[in-house]
């Protein structure tokens, strides 16, 4: 396939896109063309644009979007410790509540 065929297939919409993406798409692998659709089809987006950027043979973007993807694991990661440490904070507090309503209320 090649660019118009695929713009012919497209609505009008997506033609401007296919302009921009189509050209890499089009020189993906079924094998490529398949992993991607799994990353997009259980939500690791990420993975799939790194796919993409992969295929495209933009290293330098490649490498910049690597880079950025692992500063964000680490935000995640502090993110997911500083909720896990608010969740505890809260189960404890309510531990204390429920000790005084039940007291409270004569059980």
């Amino acid at each position: 396939m090649n660019l118009q065929e695929l713009k012919d297939k497209l609505p009008d919409a997506l033609k401007p896109l296919a302009d921009q993406y189509g050209p890499t798409i089009i020189t993906m692998t079924t094998a490529e063309l398949q992993s991607w659709l799994n990353y997009v089809f259980v939500g690791r987006y990420t993975e799939a644009y790194a796919l993409y950027l992969k295929a495209a043979g933009n290293e330098v973007y490649l490498s910049e979007w690597d880079q950025e993807y692992a500063k964000w694991q680490t935000d995640n990661q502090a993110n997911a410790d500083q909720i896990a440490m608010s969740n505890k904070i809260a189960l404890a507090l309510c531990q204390v509540m429920l000790g005084i309503i039940l007291a409270c209320v004569g059980l």
